[in-house]
């Protein structure tokens, strides 16, 4: 059976809406999110007060959509452990610590390569 053109626009739709209501509800209660946010907007700050070339700014997009993905994964992980498991278990702390360690390695790679940029322009 196919599906008719209509159907597929409005598939598409439904699934960037969902996209948009989950980025906008991080960004209004996720404190870690908020944080993540702050940090990207201080770069991309940095970058313009120091004239990063235009591939500087690329790859430093590219990092700050990774820490994004990252702490967005990482909230959804903490939300659905909270709520399958309200009371503290040794795996759930792993789940939790796994998730986190993702965010500080992206955030930290991300870090080095930002300075590294900087340094090239002081």
């Amino acid at each position: 059976m196919t599906s008719r053109p209509g159907n597929i626009f409005i598939r598409v739709y439904k699934k960037f809406s969902y996209a948009f209501v989950g980025l906008i509800d991080g960004i209004l209660h996720d404190s870690s999110i908020q944080l993540q946010f702050c940090f990207a907007t201080f770069a991309l700050t940095v970058a313009i007060i120091f004239k990063f070339t235009d591939i500087e700014i690329s790859i430093l997009m590219v990092c700050i959509g990774m820490v994004l993905c990252f702490e967005y994964l990482n909230s959804a992980v903490e939300a659905m452990i909270d709520h399958l498991e309200p009371k503290f278990t040794p795996q759930a702390k792993v789940a939790k610590d796994l998730g986190s360690a993702s965010v500080g390695l992206s955030a930290l790679v991300s870090l080095i390569i930002g300075v590294l940029f900087l340094l090239n322009h002081i």
